[in-house]
C-alpha cells in the first residue's frame, strides 16, 4: 500500500531552536529576551547593525555542540510514531549546510528510525533559488508541517497541503487561507486523524 508523504520541519517543529537562540543572544550579547519574543529577523532582536555583524553572530550560534543540544518538543514523539503507521515521514530543513552531520545526530538521538529520508534546503547559499515546496513536490511529498509562514504560504500555492505549526509570535501574519494552522503536536495529530 502506498502511503502518503508528510515533510516535517525541524526547528521549533522538533527542537527548540528559538529557546536554544535566546538562551545564547541573552548571554553571549546581553539580551533580555524570551523564547516567546523570539523573530527569525535577528536584527529586530539586536538592533540595527551591519549585515557582516549579523553573519559573525550566526556562524557563531550555529555550532554542530550548541545544535545538538537543542532540547526536543517532547509531545512530538507519541504523535510521530501514530502518523508513521499510515504516513511516510521525512525531513525538510533549512539548516545551514555545515549542519548536515549534526542534524542526522540529533535526529539519531531523539527520533531514530522515525524518518525515512532528510533533505536540505539551501536557503543559506547566496545564490539559491529551491524551495521548501519545490522539495517537497521532488520527493512526492503530500503534505507539509513547518513553523514559517513563508514555507508554508509557498507550499500551499504549488498544491501541497500544508500546516503552520505553533502559535509563535513570528509566524502570526500574512498566513495564506489554504494553509492550516495547528498549535501543536496533539492538533497535528488530530488533523492527520481526520484524512482518509
Amino acid at each position: 500500500m502506498h502511503k502518503a508523504t508528510i515533510a516535517i520541519d525541524l526547528d521549533d517543529v522538533l527542537a527548540l531552536h528559538a529557546a536554544a537562540f535566546v538562551q545564547f543572544s541573552n548571554e553571549r550579547y546581553g539580551t533580555n529576551l524570551q523564547p516567546e519574543e523570539y523573530d527569525d529577523v535577528w536584527v529586530n532582536l539586536w538592533g540595527e547593525m551591519e549585515w557582516a555583524e549579523v553573519l559573525r553572530r550566526a556562524a557563531e550560534f550555529h555550532t554542530s555542540e550548541r545544535t545538538l543540544a537543542y532540547a526536543k518538543i517532547e509531545e512530538a514523539g507519541a504523535v510521530l510514531a501514530h502518523l508513521k503507521q499510515r504516513f511516510r515521514l521525512v525531513i525538510v530543513t533549512a539548516r545551514p549546510k555545515h549542519l548536515i552531520e549534526t542534524t542526522h545526530q540529533w535526529l539519531a538521538q531523539h527520533h531514530a528510525d522515525v524518518f525515512d529520508e532528510v533533505h536540505f534546503v539551501p536557503i543559506w547559499e547566496a545564490t539559491n533559488t529551491i524551495t521548501k515546496a519545490d522539495i517537497c513536490k521532488q520527493i512526492g511529498a503530500n503534505y507539509l508541517i513547518d513553523d514559517s509562514v513563508k514555507h508554508c504560504n509557498i507550499a500551499a500555492e504549488g498544491g501541497i497541503t500544508s500546516l503552520l505549526f505553533g502559535t509563535y509570535r513570528w509566524n502570526r501574519d500574512n498566513i495564506d487561507p489554504r494553509v492550516t494552522e495547528v498549535g501543536n503536536w496533539q492538533a497535528v495529530k488530530e488533523f492527520f486523524d481526520g484524512v482518509s
